[in-house]
């Protein structure tokens, strides 16, 4: 099948992930309150729990102030959750690992109650993503599989099959970040924020420093360091003034660049999805619609029945 063909599952993917996101995400941060466990903790296990340095965090997160994973390295010491190495990096306790645990297990909860696909489906869905994690492991580079090899992982085999689908799934979500960095690092190097400054202006989200500044402020950087990287953009020729005062908008080139890279971006991501026959993609196309479908009602119903 082509890539042009397999587009459509990554989307199907992604609105799989925010329904999980949305069961679980407000009890894990309950959970995070309670047992008084820092909440990036949990974040930052996507980047991994073993190690933690400015440097690797990122390879897998660019767009960050590196001085953010500082400041919140620095809280984690003193608490002791991390331990401080000769090289610069820190050593992520045992204490944080299961506190991680903790907490996702309480947002894993949630979901323990999914009855709502016959398990036989679920046990096909999970069989045809674990062909597709096997395939990107062994994949060839490009992309780096940092993001996928690197993560922490709390569901088993144990897991209920939500739970494994649901992990699998994340697996896949960074293989797709992996795929991303590959193919749009060689254009922005380590000017990440030039990147982002890219593509808020090219989808519209923000199109001054001001507006990037309030809506990216999870990046943890100022409105001037926006206004210094819009200028970059504008001497590489990626961004142009717009019509009206202070507001900018991508150039041909700039626009033509994002449209490469996310073509690269699929071909990295789709490649090792030639492991999967094409009677195999459509029943996985067809499962992943239907547990799309299904925890849309079961999250109306834990709603309705006042537990989430």
């Amino acid at each position: 099948m082509s890539v042009e063909l397999l587009t459509k599952y990554w989307a199907l993917m992604y609105s799989i992930m925010r329904e999980f996101w949305a069961i679980t995400e407000p009890h894990i941060e309950n959970a995070a309150l309670k047992y008084d466990v820092p909440i990036e903790l949990y974040y930052y296990s996507e980047l991994g729990l073993t190690f933690f340095s400015a440097e690797d965090f990122r390879k897998r997160d660019p767009f960050t102030n590196p001085e953010q994973f500082e400041k919140a390295f620095a809280r984690f010491d003193v608490k002791g959750w991390i331990f401080p190495l000769p090289d610069d990096r820190y050593q992520v306790s045992r204490k944080a690992q299961e506190a991680v645990h903790q907490i996702v297990r309480a947002g894993d909860m949630q979901l323990a109650g999914f009855d709502s696909m016959p398990g036989m489906q679920l046990q096909q869905l999970l069989n045809l993503l674990k062909q597709l994690w096997t395939a990107c492991i062994e994949a060839d580079e490009p992309p780096e599989k940092w993001a996928i090899a690197t993560r922490f992982r709390t569901a088993d085999e144990r897991s209920p099959l939500v739970v494994q689908i649901r992990e699998l799934l994340m697996d896949l979500f960074a293989y797709r970040d992996d795929s991303h960095l590959s193919a749009a690092r060689p254009h922005f190097g380590q000017a990440g924020i030039v990147w982002d400054v890219l593509g808020s202006i090219v989808n519209g989200s923000a199109i001054n420093a001001a507006q990037m500044a309030e809506r990216m402020s999870f990046r943890g950087y100022e409105e001037n360091d926006y206004e210094v990287a819009i200028q970059a953009a504008i001497e590489i020729g990626w961004v142009e003034a717009a019509d009206s005062p202070d507001t900018f908008r991508p150039s041909a080139k700039g626009r033509e660049l994002r449209v490469q890279v996310e073509r690269q971006t699929d071909e990295y991501f789709y490649r090792p999805w030639s492991v999967l026959t094409d009677k195999e993609l459509d029943e996985l196309h067809i499962l992943l619609a239907k547990l799309h479908e299904q925890l849309i009602v079961f999250k109306k119903s834990m709603s309705v029945d006042g537990h989430s």
